[in-house]
Protein backbone atom coordinates (compact mmCIF):
# COMPACT_ATOMS: atom_id res chain seq x y z
CA UNK A 1 0.00 0.00 0.00
CA UNK A 2 1.30 3.43 -0.99
CA UNK A 3 1.07 6.44 1.32
CA UNK A 4 1.65 10.12 0.68
CA UNK A 5 1.14 13.63 1.97
CA UNK A 6 0.04 16.42 -0.36
CA UNK A 7 1.02 19.96 0.67
CA UNK A 8 0.15 23.25 -1.00
CA UNK A 9 0.68 26.97 -0.69
CA UNK A 10 -1.45 29.73 -2.25
CA UNK A 11 0.40 32.75 -3.60
CA UNK A 12 -1.38 35.14 -1.22
CA UNK A 13 -3.61 35.14 1.80
CA UNK A 14 -6.73 36.72 0.30
CA UNK A 15 -8.06 37.35 -3.19
CA UNK A 16 -10.36 39.81 -4.88
CA UNK A 17 -13.39 38.69 -6.95
CA UNK A 18 -12.35 38.59 -10.60
CA UNK A 19 -8.66 38.08 -9.79
CA UNK A 20 -6.22 35.31 -10.71
CA UNK A 21 -4.02 33.26 -8.44
CA UNK A 22 -1.75 30.25 -8.25
CA UNK A 23 -1.34 27.34 -5.86
CA UNK A 24 2.03 25.56 -5.53
CA UNK A 25 1.86 21.85 -4.68
CA UNK A 26 4.31 19.34 -3.17
CA UNK A 27 3.98 15.61 -2.64
CA UNK A 28 5.83 13.65 0.03
CA UNK A 29 6.01 9.91 -0.54
CA UNK A 30 5.71 8.46 2.97
CA UNK A 31 5.33 4.85 1.82
CA UNK A 32 7.67 2.14 0.56
CA UNK A 33 6.73 2.11 -3.15
CA UNK A 34 7.75 4.49 -5.92
CA UNK A 35 5.00 6.93 -6.95
CA UNK A 36 4.48 8.76 -10.21
CA UNK A 37 2.41 11.96 -10.05
CA UNK A 38 0.73 12.67 -13.38
CA UNK A 39 -1.63 15.60 -12.70
CA UNK A 40 -2.82 17.70 -9.76
CA UNK A 41 -6.29 19.17 -9.30
CA UNK A 42 -7.81 22.18 -7.51
CA UNK A 43 -11.61 22.16 -7.34
CA UNK A 44 -13.60 25.05 -5.84
CA UNK A 45 -17.09 24.66 -4.42
CA UNK A 46 -18.77 26.17 -7.50
CA UNK A 47 -17.15 23.59 -9.79
CA UNK A 48 -19.22 20.41 -10.07
CA UNK A 49 -17.42 18.44 -12.76
CA UNK A 50 -14.64 20.67 -14.05
CA UNK A 51 -11.68 21.74 -11.96
CA UNK A 52 -8.42 23.61 -12.38
CA UNK A 53 -5.54 21.23 -13.06
CA UNK A 54 -1.95 21.06 -14.19
CA UNK A 55 0.11 18.19 -15.56
CA UNK A 56 3.27 17.48 -13.55
CA UNK A 57 4.72 14.05 -14.57
CA UNK A 58 6.99 13.58 -11.57
CA UNK A 59 8.44 10.35 -10.14
CA UNK A 60 8.84 10.38 -6.34
CA UNK A 61 10.93 7.70 -4.62
CA UNK A 62 9.97 6.48 -1.13
CA UNK A 63 10.77 8.87 1.72
CA UNK A 64 11.15 11.85 -0.62
CA UNK A 65 9.33 15.16 -0.89
CA UNK A 66 9.16 16.78 -4.35
CA UNK A 67 7.69 19.99 -5.68
CA UNK A 68 5.16 18.99 -8.35
CA UNK A 69 3.85 22.14 -10.05
CA UNK A 70 1.70 25.25 -9.66
CA UNK A 71 -1.98 25.38 -10.61
CA UNK A 72 -3.32 28.67 -11.96
CA UNK A 73 -6.94 29.59 -11.21
CA UNK A 74 -9.49 32.38 -11.54
CA UNK A 75 -11.86 33.74 -8.92
CA UNK A 76 -15.17 34.70 -10.62
CA UNK A 77 -16.44 38.22 -10.09
CA UNK A 78 -19.50 36.78 -8.35
CA UNK A 79 -17.52 34.89 -5.69
CA UNK A 80 -16.74 36.60 -2.40
CA UNK A 81 -16.30 35.57 1.20
CA UNK A 82 -15.30 32.05 2.24
CA UNK A 83 -14.56 29.87 -0.79
CA UNK A 84 -14.32 26.14 -0.18
CA UNK A 85 -12.01 23.92 -2.18
CA UNK A 86 -10.53 20.42 -2.30
CA UNK A 87 -7.26 19.10 -3.72
CA UNK A 88 -6.72 16.08 -5.95
CA UNK A 89 -3.89 14.17 -7.61
CA UNK A 90 -3.58 11.46 -10.27
CA UNK A 91 -1.01 8.89 -9.15
CA UNK A 92 0.59 5.67 -10.37
CA UNK A 93 2.37 3.25 -8.01
CA UNK A 94 5.15 0.94 -9.09
CA UNK A 95 4.68 -2.79 -8.56
CA UNK A 96 8.24 -4.09 -8.16
CA UNK A 97 7.15 -7.71 -8.21
CA UNK A 98 5.74 -7.51 -11.74
CA UNK A 99 7.68 -4.46 -12.93
CA UNK A 100 4.57 -2.50 -13.90
CA UNK A 101 2.92 0.80 -13.03
CA UNK A 102 -0.60 0.65 -11.62
CA UNK A 103 -2.76 3.73 -12.11
CA UNK A 104 -4.68 4.68 -8.98
CA UNK A 105 -8.13 6.32 -8.99
CA UNK A 106 -7.94 10.10 -8.77
CA UNK A 107 -7.40 10.88 -5.11
CA UNK A 108 -9.24 13.81 -3.49
CA UNK A 109 -8.74 15.30 -0.05
CA UNK A 110 -11.39 13.95 2.30
CA UNK A 111 -12.38 17.34 3.68
CA UNK A 112 -12.91 20.88 2.46
CA UNK A 113 -10.46 23.74 2.92
CA UNK A 114 -11.05 27.44 2.27
CA UNK A 115 -9.57 30.69 1.07
CA UNK A 116 -11.01 34.21 1.33
CA UNK A 117 -12.15 36.45 -1.51
CA UNK A 118 -12.65 40.03 -0.31
CA UNK A 119 -13.70 42.90 -2.63
CA UNK A 120 -11.86 46.21 -2.37
CA UNK A 121 -12.30 48.95 -1.47
CA UNK A 122 -14.40 48.54 1.65
CA UNK A 123 -17.64 50.52 1.70
CA UNK A 124 -19.68 51.67 4.66
CA UNK A 125 -23.22 50.30 4.52
CA UNK A 126 -25.99 51.55 6.78
CA UNK A 127 -28.13 48.50 7.49
CA UNK A 128 -31.70 49.33 8.45
CA UNK A 129 -33.05 46.40 10.49
CA UNK A 130 -34.75 45.46 13.73
CA UNK A 131 -32.54 45.17 16.79
CA UNK A 132 -34.67 42.85 18.91
CA UNK A 133 -33.49 39.23 19.34
CA UNK A 134 -36.26 37.83 17.13
CA UNK A 135 -35.21 40.20 14.32
CA UNK A 136 -31.49 39.58 14.71
CA UNK A 137 -32.00 35.83 14.59
CA UNK A 138 -32.78 36.39 10.91
CA UNK A 139 -30.81 39.51 10.05
CA UNK A 140 -27.44 38.67 11.66
CA UNK A 141 -26.65 35.86 9.17
CA UNK A 142 -27.70 38.13 6.30
CA UNK A 143 -25.41 40.89 7.55
CA UNK A 144 -22.52 38.41 7.53
CA UNK A 145 -23.27 37.70 3.85
CA UNK A 146 -23.16 41.44 3.18
CA UNK A 147 -19.85 41.88 5.04
CA UNK A 148 -18.24 39.21 2.88
CA UNK A 149 -18.74 41.54 -0.08
CA UNK A 150 -16.44 44.22 1.36
CA UNK A 151 -18.85 46.22 3.52
CA UNK A 152 -18.39 47.63 6.99
CA UNK A 153 -21.95 47.63 8.35
CA UNK A 154 -23.53 50.00 10.82
CA UNK A 155 -26.93 49.78 12.53
CA UNK A 156 -28.00 52.20 15.23
CA UNK A 157 -28.60 50.14 18.34
CA UNK A 158 -26.12 47.41 17.37
CA UNK A 159 -22.73 48.69 16.17
CA UNK A 160 -23.66 52.27 17.06
CA UNK A 161 -25.21 53.13 20.41
CA UNK A 162 -27.20 56.31 20.97
CA UNK A 163 -29.23 58.05 23.62
CA UNK A 164 -32.92 57.28 22.93
CA UNK A 165 -33.67 60.97 22.56
CA UNK A 166 -30.98 61.33 19.87
CA UNK A 167 -31.58 58.18 17.82
CA UNK A 168 -33.11 60.05 14.88
CA UNK A 169 -30.18 62.47 14.60
CA UNK A 170 -27.61 59.70 15.01
CA UNK A 171 -29.31 57.63 12.32
CA UNK A 172 -29.41 60.57 9.91
CA UNK A 173 -25.72 61.26 10.45
CA UNK A 174 -24.74 57.60 9.96
CA UNK A 175 -26.79 57.36 6.76
CA UNK A 176 -25.28 60.62 5.52
CA UNK A 177 -21.74 59.28 6.01
CA UNK A 178 -22.50 55.84 4.56
CA UNK A 179 -21.90 54.80 0.96
CA UNK A 180 -25.24 52.99 0.65
CA UNK A 181 -28.30 51.82 2.57
CA UNK A 182 -29.36 48.18 2.80
CA UNK A 183 -32.69 47.45 4.47
CA UNK A 184 -33.65 44.06 5.90
CA UNK A 185 -37.40 43.76 6.33
CA UNK A 186 -38.57 41.15 8.83
CA UNK A 187 -42.15 40.69 10.01
CA UNK A 188 -43.35 42.33 13.22
CA UNK A 189 -47.16 42.25 13.12
CA UNK A 190 -49.85 40.65 10.95
CA UNK A 191 -52.09 42.77 8.75
CA UNK A 192 -55.66 41.68 9.56
CA UNK A 193 -56.82 42.31 5.98
CA UNK A 194 -54.05 40.59 4.01
CA UNK A 195 -52.74 38.12 6.56
CA UNK A 196 -49.19 39.24 5.69
CA UNK A 197 -46.59 40.42 8.13
CA UNK A 198 -45.67 44.09 8.05
CA UNK A 199 -42.47 45.69 9.18
CA UNK A 200 -42.12 48.66 11.51
CA UNK A 201 -41.89 52.32 10.55
CA UNK A 202 -38.16 52.65 11.29
CA UNK A 203 -37.43 50.94 7.97
CA UNK A 204 -39.66 53.40 6.11
CA UNK A 205 -38.04 56.39 7.78
CA UNK A 206 -34.43 55.29 7.31
CA UNK A 207 -35.08 54.33 3.70
CA UNK A 208 -36.59 57.76 3.14
CA UNK A 209 -33.46 59.43 4.49
CA UNK A 210 -31.26 57.32 2.23
CA UNK A 211 -33.46 58.07 -0.79
CA UNK A 212 -33.38 61.79 -0.02
CA UNK A 213 -29.59 61.69 0.13
CA UNK A 214 -29.45 59.81 -3.20
CA UNK A 215 -27.78 56.78 -1.64
CA UNK A 216 -27.77 53.46 -3.52
CA UNK A 217 -30.56 51.38 -1.95
CA UNK A 218 -31.11 47.64 -1.65
CA UNK A 219 -34.04 45.99 0.11
CA UNK A 220 -33.92 42.40 1.38
CA UNK A 221 -37.29 41.23 2.63
CA UNK A 222 -38.74 38.10 4.11
CA UNK A 223 -41.08 36.58 1.53
CA UNK A 224 -44.01 36.70 3.97
CA UNK A 225 -43.63 40.45 4.55
CA UNK A 226 -45.62 43.15 2.76
CA UNK A 227 -43.56 46.33 2.50
CA UNK A 228 -45.61 49.52 2.30
CA UNK A 229 -44.74 53.18 2.51
CA UNK A 230 -41.83 54.62 0.58
CA UNK A 231 -39.88 51.32 0.26
CA UNK A 232 -42.92 49.65 -1.28
CA UNK A 233 -43.53 52.59 -3.60
CA UNK A 234 -39.89 52.68 -4.77
CA UNK A 235 -39.95 48.93 -5.38
CA UNK A 236 -43.18 49.15 -7.40
CA UNK A 237 -41.76 51.99 -9.49
CA UNK A 238 -38.47 50.20 -10.10
CA UNK A 239 -36.50 52.70 -8.04
CA UNK A 240 -35.30 50.26 -5.38
CA UNK A 241 -34.21 46.68 -6.05
CA UNK A 242 -35.83 44.06 -3.84
CA UNK A 243 -34.64 40.53 -3.08
CA UNK A 244 -36.88 38.12 -1.22
CA UNK A 245 -35.67 35.43 1.14
CA UNK A 246 -37.14 32.51 3.01
CA UNK A 247 -36.51 33.13 6.74
CA UNK A 248 -36.42 29.36 7.28
CA UNK A 249 -33.79 28.86 4.57
CA UNK A 250 -31.42 31.82 4.60
CA UNK A 251 -28.77 29.91 2.66
CA UNK A 252 -30.94 30.22 -0.45
CA UNK A 253 -30.38 34.00 -0.33
CA UNK A 254 -26.60 33.67 -0.77
CA UNK A 255 -26.55 33.08 -4.55
CA UNK A 256 -28.89 36.06 -5.08
CA UNK A 257 -26.59 38.32 -3.06
CA UNK A 258 -23.57 36.95 -4.93
CA UNK A 259 -25.28 37.74 -8.24
CA UNK A 260 -26.15 41.38 -7.52
CA UNK A 261 -23.30 42.59 -5.30
CA UNK A 262 -20.68 43.15 -8.04
CA UNK A 263 -22.99 45.60 -9.82
CA UNK A 264 -24.26 47.08 -6.55
CA UNK A 265 -20.65 47.91 -5.65
CA UNK A 266 -20.21 49.40 -9.11
CA UNK A 267 -23.31 51.53 -8.51
CA UNK A 268 -21.71 52.81 -5.30
CA UNK A 269 -18.38 53.52 -7.01
CA UNK A 270 -19.74 55.23 -10.10
CA UNK A 271 -22.99 56.60 -8.66
CA UNK A 272 -24.61 55.17 -11.79
CA UNK A 273 -27.47 52.77 -11.20
CA UNK A 274 -28.18 51.60 -14.75
CA UNK A 275 -25.50 48.89 -14.76
CA UNK A 276 -26.94 47.51 -11.54
CA UNK A 277 -30.46 47.41 -12.92
CA UNK A 278 -29.23 45.66 -16.06
CA UNK A 279 -27.61 42.97 -13.92
CA UNK A 280 -30.70 42.50 -11.78
CA UNK A 281 -32.98 42.22 -14.81
CA UNK A 282 -30.61 39.90 -16.63
CA UNK A 283 -30.36 37.61 -13.64
CA UNK A 284 -34.14 37.42 -13.27
CA UNK A 285 -33.90 38.64 -9.68
CA UNK A 286 -35.94 41.84 -9.81
CA UNK A 287 -38.84 41.73 -7.41
CA UNK A 288 -38.41 38.06 -6.64
CA UNK A 289 -40.20 39.87 -3.79
CA UNK A 290 -8.75 30.27 4.95
CA UNK A 291 -6.06 29.59 4.70
CA UNK A 292 -2.88 30.10 2.56
CA UNK A 293 -1.26 26.74 3.50
CA UNK A 294 -2.76 23.26 3.60
CA UNK A 295 -2.01 19.55 3.61
CA UNK A 296 -3.84 16.24 3.32
CA UNK A 297 -2.80 12.60 3.80
CA UNK A 298 -3.74 9.84 1.35
CA UNK A 299 -3.08 6.19 0.63
CA UNK A 300 -3.88 3.49 -1.89
CA UNK A 301 -6.09 0.62 -0.81
CA UNK A 302 -5.25 -3.04 -1.40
Amino acid sequence: MSQWMLRWNFDRGTYVPGSQGACSIWLENTGDTVLYAERVWLRFDWQLEKAFSQQCEMQIPPRNNFFLTSVAFDIPKTKAGTILYSMGVDLHEYDGKYGIWNKLPTWWSDRKFFIKSIPLPYFKAFVSRGIKPEDRLISDPIVEMIKEWGFNTITVGIEKTADPSLIDEVAKNEIRTSDCLIAIATGRYVDALTGLWRTLEWLHGETGIGFGLDKPLLLLKSDDVAVGGLPGYLADKGRQPVLSFNPLDLSSLQPHIDAVMPSFREWISSKKSQEFWNTIAGAGLLLLIGGIFGFAIGSSKK
